[in-house]
Order: structure tokens, then sequence, then C-alpha cells
């Protein structure tokens, strides 16, 4: 901290700073006049002029506007004195009017840099002041510096009121008692710092579920000058968030309802249509009975397609490490004669949890005794873009007309389930196409962008 800043400390209303200018100016300029009566033309000091220079450093720092008049006056004063006391000299001008000249220029330098600096503050201090969430600042011994518009708002607590405070101050709007903030945390060497909390003192008594964010303040050569925080109210997105999870449960209530009872109608319809196959022997009729099969075949498809749609989402993406996700796809499955490698040990990907069921369809489609694989192998690749996943077997592959609509809604075709594949990767950005040689096997690539993998 440098002599000013202590003395700024010190000397902290305006009375006390203009006592103390006008004490040191009183000092340096009496002990010159002394250094003069008794005989030294040039004072007491070999250069007098130093020692006025504190009086008006301190002047043009504290009051930037006046520090250049009042360096000029204090410069005028000390060279009418040495003037009025000192032996004719005619080398006086050479003498005395440098160093009073010299005095207001220290002056000048001094009153022009802190005025840029106090623009410098001014400007920082009105970015916090008008910033939209309610934001407050706390120095290296935990005072509050800072304390803008949307804080006094949300606390019904004034700038006046809080600014210089410590002893964790700041904590009793929100919690009703002195503790310690994110802020602190950030002075103790943590951050910078997230967190959700709720509040029972906020909200006109209300109560509000508050996020709080908090950085430091750097300070000379890497060290923390203080920190700041910042409280936003998100009670009206938590409430939002609620509300719609819980008419995703309703609806998820009701369609799984919904599909008990089309269940059931189904299971009637293939007890009549079955019955029907049985009761007549015409070819015209057993082909109706036949087309009226498999259109409650594709209702029971689309049936099951939604039971696993309604599940997506409802868990947060995770980690999901590959090799394990793999296997346990497979072991729901009979693979029989068709072996199964895979070669994706210590990756991990950043998925939706039903990822396992991605695996299942691709495993699904292979063992289609219609493809007639024998082998399917898992690997990856990483590649500049990110990182594939390929699934690949050696059966008859997929045909070029096909590929285009592999992905999308149709009633029957090869790739039953890769919509719902499809759906689950795109949750957390991974793209799936298909890219194998017709005749030489199925290939299907999961492509994971970069920051949606790592090896460990």
């Amino acid at each position: 901290m440098t002599l000013t800043d202590r003395l700024a400390v010190s000397f902290t209303s305006s009375r006390n700073r203009v006592a103390a200018i006008a004490v040191l100016a009183a000092l340096t300029l009496g002990g010159n006049l002394i250094g003069l009566l008794l005989g030294a033309p040039e004072g007491l000091l070999p250069l007098p002029a130093l020692p006025l220079s504190i009086p008006i450093i301190l002047a043009s720092y504290w009051y930037p506007r006046r520090g250049l008049l009042f360096s000029a006056c204090l410069a005028a004063v000390y060279a009418v004195t040495v003037f009025i006391i000192s032996p004719p000299d005619p080398l006086f001008a050479f003498t005395i009017l440098p160093r009073a000249v010299f005095l207001v220029l220290i002056g000048g330098v001094v009153a022009l840099l802190a005025s840029r600096l106090r623009t410098s503050e001014r400007q920082m201090n009105e970015i916090i002041e008008f910033l939209p969430d309610a934001t407050f600042a706390i120095d290296r011994e935990g005072k509050v510096i800072a304390w803008n518009r949307a804080m006094e708002e949300m606390t019904d607590v004034s700038k006046e009121a809080m600014l210089g405070r410590g002893d964790h101050e700041y904590a009793v709007p929100f919690y009703g008692e002195r503790r310690p903030l994110l802020a602190d945390r950030v002075l103790a060497g943590e951050g910078p710092l997230v967190a959700e909390v709720t509040s029972t003192h906020i909200g006109g008594g209300k109560g509000a579920h508050l996020r709080a964010t908090a950085t430091a303040l750097p300070g000379e050569r890497g060290t923390v000058a203080g920190a700041i925080e910042s409280i936003r109210d998100v009670s009206d997105q938590v409430m939002m968030e609620a509300a719609l999870q819980n008419t995703g449960r309703k609806l998820n209530t009701l369609t799984g309802i919904l599909r008990i009872d089309l269940s059931n109608r189904l299971a009637v319809l293939y007890g009549h249509l079955t019955v029907g196959a049985m009761k007549f022997d015409d070819p015209a009729v057993l082909t109706f009975i036949d087309d009226l099969k498999d259109a409650a075949n594709g209702i029971r498809r689309q049936i099951e397609i939604s039971r696993a749609f309604r599940e997506i989402g409802t868990l947060p993406p995770a980690w999901m490490p590959v090799q394990e996700t793999v296997m346990r796809a497979a072991a729901g499955l009979a693979f029989d004669s068709v072996s199964l490698e895979a070669w994706t040990a210590r990756l991990e990907v950043f998925a939706d949890p039903h990822l396992g069921t991605v695996f299942s369809h691709l495993f699904e489609n292979a063992l289609d005794p219609a493809t007639g694989a024998l082998r399917v192998v898992v690997t990856y690749h990483i590649r500049p873009d990110g990182c594939a996943i390929v699934v690949e077997d050696d059966g008859v592959g997929i045909p070029e007309a096909e590929k285009a609509g592999l992905f999308l809604q149709r009633p029957e075709g090869y790739g039953h389930g890769l919509i719902l594949a499809h759906e689950i990767l795109a949750i957390t950005g991974i793209a799936i196409r298909e890219t194998g040689t017709p005749g030489r096997g199925a290939r299907f690539e999961l492509l994971v962008p970069s920051g949606g993998y790592r090896v460990v």
C-alpha cells in the first residue's frame, strides 16, 4: 500500500484531509522559513522543493480538480517567501523559479493521474451499479465495497447502510444471521463458485430460490484484492420447471393408460382375427384377414415405440462407459451363432442414460435372420471433429435406396427402432448414419462431438 493510500485510509473524512494538507503545508513552509532565517538561502534541505511536494501530492490525489491550483499557490508562496527573506541574488530566478515550476508540474501530473483513476473507478462502479443481477463486492478484510441497485431492491437494504460493513453483515438480509457466503469462500482460495440456495427472508417474507455466483477480484501481482458475488432470483424458473415436470408425469401416466387400453383392444382384435381365420377358407377373406393382422401389427409396433419414447429425457445425461453399456445391451439378446466383439474399453461418452437401448436396436437389426450376419464388431475411432463409435456386421447390408429413410418414421422396412435410437442420441448432439456397403454388411457410425467423449 502506498503512502497516499495509507493516509487515505487514516483520513477518510473531508475535514480530516483538509486539516492534514494544511498541517503538512505549514510544516514544510515553516521549515524552509526557519532555514532561511538561520542563514541558509536555499532552506534547511539541499532541495527544499521535495518536502513541499508531499502536501501537493496529497491535495492533488484527494482533490484532483483543485490539485493544480493548490500546487500553484503553494509554489508561489514558496517563491515569494524565499524572494523576501533571502539576500538579493542575480541568480535568484535561475535557482527558485525552476523549483516552483517543478512543484506545479508535480501537482498537475498527480491531479491528472488521480482524475483518470477516479474516472476508471467511477466507470467500474457504474458497471456494477447497473448490472441486472443483484451484486455486491467485499475487500480482503470482508468489508462491503459495492452494493448495487438490484441488490437494494432484492434485500430492501440501502447502499449507504451496507457500505463499509464487515463481519458477514451482507448475509443478514438473506438468512437473518451472519454467516459466510460464496464470496467468503472465494477469499479463502476457492472459486469461481456457483450455488443454488433457498432464502426465507427474500421476497417480502415469501422466500425465494436464489442462484449465486462468486469470483475473485484480482489485485497486484496475482493476489486477491476481494471478491464479487452476483445473486439472481430464479424462483419463477424453478416453479416453471417443477410445473413442467409435473405435467410430464401426468402426461406419461395418461399415455400409459392409453397404451394399456389400446393393447387390450388389440388383444381382442387379434382373437377375432384368429377365430376368423379358422372359420373361413375363402382365399379372398383370408387375404383380407391377413391385411387386418398386418395393420394390427403396425399399431402394436407404434405402441412399443411410444413406450420407449416415453422414457427419453426423464433422466439427465451422464458419462456412460461404452464397453459396459454395449455388453449390458448384448446380454439381453440371443446372439446364438453370431459372435460379438467390442473394442471400446476406457471410452466414455456424454449421453442419455438410455444409450443401451441404441445398441440394443442396432444389434437386433444385425441379428435378424434375413441379414445373414455371423459377426458383429463395435469399435471407435478418434477424429478431428470428435469420436466415431462404429457398429458393423458382415451380413447382406442395407440397399442404397433404403438408407435415406432409415431414421424416418414409416410403417414397414428395415431399421425398426432406429427412429428411437436417433432421438436418444440427439439429446446430447450425437449423430448417427449408415455407411456400410450393400452386400458386405451394415455399418452404423455414432458421431460423438469433441466435448462429448473422453478416454479414461
